[in-house]
């Protein structure tokens, strides 16, 4: 087969199958004079893997790709050096490749297809790499596509099925040796930092009992500071609540944040204190008929939203630590009457916070209050489109709701808590300590 250049009229890569004539060498040509001349360029390509096809990049000149009988091989200097391009593909034989927008795409002697999402790195590579120092690739268009959250109950294990192409901005990077540190940042077109991640090991959640098997939840993503190539996927939404993120679109979990909406963004790579940069373009998914306004709006209203959610949250999550350092303290008040008839008028205070008062019905508790806000982000985030009037109505009533019994939530703790914390100082006894009680609250938000 031969394939024509698309820079250079005069140049053409031509690829012998012998294997019938019980030859198994590859035979891989290229001319630079419209045939005149061809010169055999297998250099670096195994003595068995007999050449099917030959294909040129159409956005890099010089970076060719090579289906063999033993897999795909990959040149960066118009096909002076080859090296496999393996990755996860088994060793098998390659009829035929084709470079499909940012993605290579082969076709097996097994009739299956075999797609490297996202080319780009190896188009930067040809253009020259140093392997001495780490290097952030330019990440390629990123299309703001709004999938179904859930799309029912996932294949068997066992069952062969391939992955789908990650959702997000796909942002690749290389480090010449470990890194002790590496951290990344998103930012927004006026500079606001919508997103950042650190390296490390992530810290186990416990999962509350789902009906559903583990396997079936996605990974939550991770920054690698190993020596060698990486692939971070972001998730186009703005900072979360600091937490694993696989449960939420069930809720079971923390709220992840709102989606961004398209423009240009900011890559900040942080690799032991060295800094580089590159930007993200991301489009909108062609097939939406948002509008510029309403992805704003939603945006807008998407953040407004999730801030009160994070406060609705917090403040249930205090009173959860708060009502734990109380049952913990059950034992040592029996005791001592005026210590326990705080503690229980504390604890009846919290659940009428929590729940509403019986005796006024259309009073909403700060637990109905913020799943009400959840609910209404979801709304909110549920499709690229204005959102309903209803939803919003709905926001008001939560929001407000929310924000009187955090009040409330704010003057017991000055109140009766403070009150209640020097009788126990006063009585020789360990007090409910705010700070530790913010630092449960971390703890309980994280679920």
């Amino acid at each position: 087969m031969i394939e024509a250049s698309h820079f250079d009229p005069a140049t053409a890569y031509a690829a012998v199958d012998r294997h019938r004539m019980d030859d198994q060498a590859p035979y891989l040509y290229r001319t630079r004079e419209a045939g005149k001349t061809w010169q055999a360029i297998v250099t670096g390509i195994g003595e068995s893997a007999f050449v099917n096809a030959v294909r040129e990049d159409p956005k890099q000149k010089g970076l060719l790709f090579a289906g063999t009988e033993r897999g795909v091989y990959v040149s960066f200097d118009d096909g002076d050096h080859w090296q496999p391009l393996q990755m996860n593909l088994p060793v098998t034989s390659v009829r035929d490749l084709t470079i499909h927008g940012d993605d290579l795409v082969i076709a097996t002697h097994g009739r299956a297809f075999w797609v490297l999402d996202n080319i780009t790195p190896l188009r930067q590579i040809a253009v020259g790499v140093k392997a001495d120092k780490p290097h952030l690739f330019e990440p390629a268009v990123t299309v703001r596509v709004d999938n179904d959250i859930f799309l029912g109950s996932p294949f068997p294990p066992e069952e062969p099925m391939s992955k789908n192409p990650p959702e997000g901005g796909v942002i690749d990077y290389f480090l010449p040796v470990t890194a002790q540190k590496v951290t990344l940042e998103i930012f927004d077109a006026k500079g606001t930092l919508v997103r950042g991640f650190v390296s490390g090991a992530m810290k186990a959640h416990k999962l509350p009992p789902l009906p559903i098997a583990p396997q079936w939840l996605p990974k939550p993503v991770r920054l690698e500071n190993s020596a060698g190539m990486h692939r971070f996927v972001w998730d186009m939404r703005w900072n979360s609540s600091g937490t694993s993120e696989e449960l939420e679109d069930e809720g079971f979990g923390a709220p992840r944040g709102p989606k961004v909406i398209p423009g240009e963004y900011q890559v900040k790579l942080t690799v032991d204190g060295a800094t580089l940069q590159a930007p993200l373009q991301m489009q909108m998914d062609p097939r939406s008929k948002a509008t510029v306004a309403d992805l704003e709006q939603q945006q807008s209203l998407g953040l407004e939203v999730f801030g009160e959610v994070r406060r609705s949250r917090q403040a249930l999550a205090e009173m959860t630590a708060v009502k734990a350092n109380l049952d913990q303290l059950a034992g040592e008040l029996k005791d001592k009457p005026g210590l326990q008839a705080q503690s229980e008028k504390l604890t009846a205070s919290i659940e009428a916070i929590r729940k509403g008062n019986k005796s006024s019905p259309d009073v909403m508790g700060l637990d109905a209050a913020s799943s009400g806000l959840q609910s209404v982000l979801r709304v909110v985030e549920s499709g690229d489109r204005a959102t309903p009037q209803q939803a919003i109505e709905v926001y008001q009533l939560t929001r407000s709701a929310a924000g009187s019994r955090i009040d409330e939530w704010k003057a017991l703790k000055r109140g009766a808590l403070a009150d209640f914390n020097r009788a126990l100082e006063k009585a020789g006894l360990q007090s409910v300590k705010v700070s530790a009680i913010e630092e449960q609250a971390a703890e309980l938000l994280a679920q």
